[in-house]
Order: structure tokens, then sequence, then C-alpha cells
């Protein structure tokens, strides 16, 4: 209705809405905007049905955020009857225009269940569909939208999210932005590709030493902020190991809690890391979301465990944070040495905690899924820890139905121990049985995100970064041509991609 009025008060034709407005559906919560546009223009304002389909299609533009299910909404019909009666007549005759022409189920808007697919509507009655990473579009392309991809072609294109460096570096790394003001000048506060101006320092020892120090730095401000708000005291000296984000099973959390019982266990037997770990993490958990909530309470139960034994607390520790928000990331992200980037690779569409960690020089850990396939591609093997299965292999696990958790679990005594350990006595001593005991079967009988397919590769590649931290200058080395290369990842670059291919709008006077 606010578009409609605007357009009328400017004296602007609604027949030539796209000339003046462009609406950007991000991922299908708003794809009503379809149907209820259609019903203005149809029913307030004298348009054919026709006239109206035309119209809201050249106005309307699609990105998917995610493959996931949550991200691609189907309502029964008979409850969108309910909500929205005056909507569902217009949907039938977007769905009957598409039967008309072309019968494949798999595009239909109606299924034969009678479930509406919010998607559908936004890829048929929109001028672009795109992804935001590059694998995450040649993913919709290849697999999760071919038909759509087969139909539309000119359609599809990417764009690969962005961050605000502006907030992501200047305003909450201060020291590393007056190195950068310094060393390269300030022209890539309004240009980021000019941070790899930065590269000409590779070799530089006293720019290498000032990133270490102002790295040193930000990880003595986190501790200080932990110690007050937490109770909890990090040592500086250790590895700041630090995995932030929304907590669900395709981000694997419960991989990097695996990876902690191992290296406790490891620390019990006598073997000890050559320097402290501090294993970081934030994350909330939606409601409903029960074995979310299950791996957040395993992480406070080896908080618990860990940081109270006095064999293993000196050389490991787990911390969980309270209430993560922005502003605790903010504090986070210039501290981190190792970001943790663990997705099931072919699962995260992008990601922009891997942009915003990178920025300030952190090295990723990662598998090659979302953004972190264009992160390698920009810093180069040396500069990233890449493992597991790649996205093609477990396209493949999905479509055949081969994948079986208790398989690698029967095959591999690391991954027996970690996983047993969920139940054992000390975790039962600290946590709730009910708790433990979903998410052990959960990974023994279910993992749909094939947690134990790569869980010791992730051991080993997580391992072999930790022992490359010890060698200081390459280390260094490897935090200046992250924070170079970052420049890539600025949202201007992404805004205008948009704007330059989908949105098509001039400057402002």
């Amino acid at each position: 209705q606010l578009i409609i009025k605007e357009m009328k008060d400017k004296g602007f034709d609604l027949y030539e809405l796209d000339k003046h407005v462009i609406i950007q559906i991000n991922d299908t919560h708003p794809t009503m905007v379809i149907p209820e546009l259609i019903r203005i223009l149809t029913q307030e304002e004298g348009f054919t049905m026709d006239d109206a389909v035309a119209v809201v299609s050249r106005t309307c533009a699609y990105t998917n955020h995610t493959i996931l299910a949550e991200a691609l909404e189907k309502w029964p019909l008979d409850y969108l009857e309910q909500v929205v009666p005056k909507l569902v007549p217009i949907i039938k005759e977007l769905n009957n225009r598409i039967q008309k022409v072309n019968k494949d189920e798999k595009i239909q808007i109606i299924d034969k269940d009678k479930r509406v697919h919010m998607a559908h509507i936004d890829i048929h009655y929109g001028i672009s569909v795109n992804g935001v990473a590059a694998i995450h579009t040649d993913i919709l392309k290849n697999t999760e939208l071919n038909s759509f991809y087969k139909l539309y072609p000119e359609k599809f294109n990417n764009k690969t999210n962005g961050i605000t460096f502006r907030r992501w570096l200047l305003s909450c790394n201060h020291e590393l932005a007056a190195l950068l003001d310094e060393r390269i000048g300030t022209g890539y506060r309004k240009d980021a590709a000019e941070l790899e101006k930065l590269l000409k320092y590779k070799d530089d020892p006293e720019v290498l030493n000032r990133l270490s120090e102002i790295k040193r730095n930000n990880k003595k401000r986190l501790a200080e902020h932990v110690r007050l708000t937490e109770g909890v005291e990090l040592s500086v000296d250790s590895v700041f190991d630090i995995q932030i984000k929304r907590m669900h099973e395709y981000k694997r959390q419960q991989m990097n809690a695996l990876y902690i019982i191992h290296k406790y266990l490891e620390i019990k037997s006598g073997k000890k890391p050559k320097r402290p770990i501090t294993c970081i993490f934030g994350a909330k958990a939606a409601p409903a979301y029960v074995i979310a909530k299950d791996i957040i309470h395993l992480l406070l139960v080896l908080e618990e465990i860990v940081n109270n034994d006095p064999e293993v607390s000196p050389y490991l520790k787990v911390l969980f944070v309270t209430n993560y928000n922005v502003s605790y990331a903010e504090k986070l992200i210039p501290a981190c040495d190792i970001s943790e980037q663990i997705s099931l690779a072919s699962k995260e569409a992008s990601g922009t905690g891997n942009m915003k960690f990178m920025l300030n020089g952190a090295i990723t850990l990662g598998t090659d899924d979302g953004a972190n396939v264009e992160i390698h591609d920009l810093v180069g093997d040396d500069n990233i820890y890449i493992f597991g299965t790649d996205s093609d292999t477990v396209i493949r696990h999905y479509e055949k139905a081969d994948y079986v958790s208790k398989d690698y679990y029967k095959k591999s005594p690391v991954i027996k121990e970690a996983v047993d350990f969920i139940i054992g006595k000390e975790a039962m001593k600290v946590g709730h049985r009910e708790n433990l005991e979903r998410l052990y079967k959960e990974l023994l009988n279910k993992d749909w995100f094939m947690t134990l397919l790569d869980l010791e590769a992730y051991i080993a590649k997580k391992d072999e970064a930790l022992n490359d931290y010890e060698d200081q200058e390459k280390w260094k080395r490897m935090m200046l041509v992250n924070i170079a290369k970052a420049g890539f990842f600025s949202s201007d670059r992404t805004i205008e991609e948009y704007n330059r291919d989908i949105w098509k709008l001039s400057a402002g006077r």
C-alpha cells in the first residue's frame, strides 16, 4: 500500500511500477507481497489480471539465502484459505498459468498434497533469482532449483554476501584501523579493495609485529570483559579458537564439542598441547529446536568439566558466552586467532562471520562451503585450513541415502571414545540425562548433517593449525594476507552488484 501511495503521490504511472521500484524478496518469508500486490492492482486500481501479473513480475526479484527447509516455505492451502482468503484465488490463478504451459510437478506452485511453495511463486513471477555465494548459486542451479534453472537460465545469478566493514573494522578494531591508516592511507575506508595495498608489507617485520601486538591487545580486552561479565579467567597466551553463530546442526557446533572431548581425553592421558587452547562459543537456538538446545547443554557440561579439572584446565578452557549478541561479537571477533567455519559442505549458503573474522586477522578453519570457498580462492592454500568432504560428495550421500553415522562410530576408536563420553559418567554427573542421551542417540542414529563423516579430518586439520600457530612469523604473515584480501567481502561491492544486475537504480541527486 505504501509503495502504491508513493507512486500516486509522485504522479507516476502504475503500469510503469518497475521503472521506479524493485522489491527484493529475501528468502520466502515475504513472498506474499506478490499475490498481495496483484490483488491491489486488480481490485483497487482497475488492472486486468494479465497486466497486474506482468507488472508485478517485472518488479520483484528473489534472493535465496539457504537451501534449508525453513527458508523454502511450503504452506497448506487450507491454512492459507483461513489466514489470507483474499489471496488464495490469486495464488490459484498464478498456479493455473504455470500448469497451462508446463506440467512438470517440480515447478508447480501448488503441489499434489495441496501445499503452496513460496519459492516457486518468487521464481516464476520475478525477474531474478540469486544465491549469496558462488558455490551456493551453483548448487541452486545444479540441484535444488535445477528444474527452474533449465526453464529460466537467464534469471539466475550470484551475489556473494558482504559485510559492513566500517563497523567490523573501523568501529570495533581501532588499533588495526590506525595501523592501516598509517601504512596504506585512508582510501580503504571508502574502497575496501584498497586493503590489498597491505600486501607490500607481507615481509616487513615491523608491520607484522604490530599486527601481532594489536591481536594481543584485543585478546586482553576480551579477557578483561569476560572476567568482569562471566567471572572466567582467560589466558591471552592461549590460542583463541572461536565459533560464534546461530546454533544449528548444519553449522556443526557438535563437531567442535567432540573435538573438545577428544582433546580433554588426550590431556588426561598425558598428551598435552604445546600451547593452551581456549575454545569460545556464542550462539542462540530457536526455542523449539530441541537438538540445538541439547548441543548448548553439552557445551555447558564440557565447560563445567574441563574448567574445573586441575589436570586439564591449564591446557584447555571452554567458554559459552552469556547472551551472545552483536555487541559481544564486536569484542570477540578482533580477538580471534582461529575462526571456526565448519558447516557441512553444501549447507552454508554464504556465512558472514567468516568474512568479519578474516578482516580482523583471524585464520579460517573450515570446510569448502559457502563463502569459505571464495576466501580460499582469495588467500590461497597457505593462508587457510580447509578440511572435510566436498559438497558434491555430500549431495550424493543425500541422494543415495547411504550415510550411516554408526558405521563411522564402529570403525573409529577416536570417534567412538568421543561420542561415548556424552553419556559417560563424568558428563552424566554434571548434565541432564535426557539432554545428553537424546543428543547421543541423534549422533548415532541420524546425524543428518554428517558430523561423524568429517570428525577425524577436522581433528587432524585443527591440530595442524594449532601446531602452525607456534611458528609465529608464519602466522603473522597469514594474518596480514587475510586482512589484505578481505576487501572483496565489503557490502559496498555486494550492493553495487545487485544494483548493476537487478535493481538498475540511478544515483540520487
